[in-house]
């Protein structure tokens, strides 16, 4: 079975980063890509970010991920500060009174398999991909935005990407991080949010692609904090998304902005680590 996950994956991703074949793509990608922004910068989503700067500005928030390592218990502590979510978050609302501040979601894949009962949950303000949502909006609280890069690269290496960038306009786009997480520090810093802590992102997967590309399934790891082996999402591509962590560490250091890594346990140890225990004395 391993095997067989592996050989489909190493193809289908063989397709998409082939240098031919992205060649070939190249222009029908640009002007596709450049028509949506085009579209997106004259949207109402595009203007009510703009709303949204630095309306936090000197706060602190938390930042929230769907690890093994989070509690309800810990979430509960959070119901007065502000909190980003996403991706399943729902599924721990039965252990806890708490409930997010706002939500984002940008993996197609996640998507597909919630966007029903997305509507069913406090979710706070919600913010999702404007190529994939095909949500209908009837509460005013769901917010499309629009994710780069904004060029095709041809010669891109989706398991050691290093082409990430921080976007300073969250407004006309999101620079791409292969982590909802990295979407969040970039929402965050424009709302500007001063202290973010993290919660909950133990940086840990059972299934993983490494620089090369070459798949590992640990089935001893625990994914998320309901112990289940979800089907949808992409293999985590662990090189990227560290290297992601460590742009939005150095761009926060030269802009007076602190992170900090309020998980317990986990294996990200790009941002200083802080107990939240005796953080929230």
């Amino acid at each position: 079975m391993k095997q067989v996950k592996e050989f489909i994956s190493n193809s289908v991703d063989y397709l998409r980063n082939n240098r031919f074949i992205r060649i070939l793509a190249k222009p029908y990608v640009d002007f596709t890509k450049g028509t949506a922004h085009s579209k997106y910068i004259c949207s109402p989503d595009c203007y009510y970010l703009k709303t949204l700067k630095d309306i936090h500005k000197g706060e602190r928030c938390f930042i929230i991920g769907n690890g093994p390592s989070l509690r309800g218990t810990d979430l509960n502590l959070l119901c007065n500060e502000f909190t980003f979510a996403a991706n399943r978050i729902f599924n721990i609302f039965p252990h806890t009174k708490w409930r997010p501040t706002y939500y984002m979601l940008l993996d197609d894949r996640i998507l597909k398999e919630v966007q029903d009962q997305l509507c069913k949950y406090d979710l706070g303000h919600i913010f999702i991909d404007s190529k994939r949502c095909r949500i209908k909006d009837a509460t005013n609280k769901l917010t499309k935005i629009f994710v780069g890069p904004l060029r095709f690269d041809v010669d891109r290496n989706c398991y050691n990407d290093m082409s990430t960038y921080f976007s300073e306009d969250v407004s006309d786009h999101f620079g791409f991080g292969w982590t909802v997480i990295y979407a969040a520090i970039q929402l965050a810093v424009y709302m500007g949010f001063n202290r973010i802590y993290l919660l909950g992102v133990d940086h840990n997967y059972s299934v993983a692609k490494d620089s090369s590309g070459k798949l590992h399934i640990d089935p001893t790891v625990q994914d998320y904090f309901d112990n289940k082996q979800h089907k949808s999402g992409y293999p985590f591509r662990y090189c990227s998304v560290q290297y992601n962590y460590e742009i939005a560490r150095e761009y926060c250091e030269n802009h007076n902005i602190k992170i900090y890594n309020a998980t317990r346990g986990g294996k990200l140890e790009v941002f200083k680590r802080v107990d939240f225990d005796e953080l929230m004395k």
